[in-house]
């Protein structure tokens, strides 16, 4: 038992040199090629609401799947999955003002 622990604790900085040049190469990647913004732009103003089995939530998760392909995954593709009804999109809104007075609510 003591020389398995004798073996870790030698072994332990030599890991740790190693990660850090694994964190260095994530680091600058993130600093130089960094796509969470496009990413965030795509899922939230392309797509907008993607409530299950809508259109939107369709549209986002083929985008998903291309752009990991396109970051090179190898496998990045939809499962079958039956909703059990048709998905809907919210393509109109109306708000009122009750109080303190009525008027239309412009959003």
């Amino acid at each position: 038992m003591r020389n398995l622990l004798a073996a870790l604790l030698l072994a332990c900085p030599a890991m740790a040199q190693a990660d850090d040049g694994v964190n260095a190469r994530i680091r600058k990647e993130a600093a130089e090629h960094s796509q969470i913004m496009h990413t965030l732009h795509m899922l939230t103003d392309r797509y907008g609401p993607r409530l299950t089995g809508s259109p939107n939530f369709e549209n986002a998760a083929k985008w998903v799947a291309a752009e990991l392909t396109r970051w090179g995954f190898k496998n990045a593709h939809l499962e079958p999955w039956d909703f059990g009804h048709p998905g809907w999109l919210n393509e109109r809104a109306a708000g009122y003002f009750t109080a303190p007075l009525k008027d239309n609510l412009t959003f």
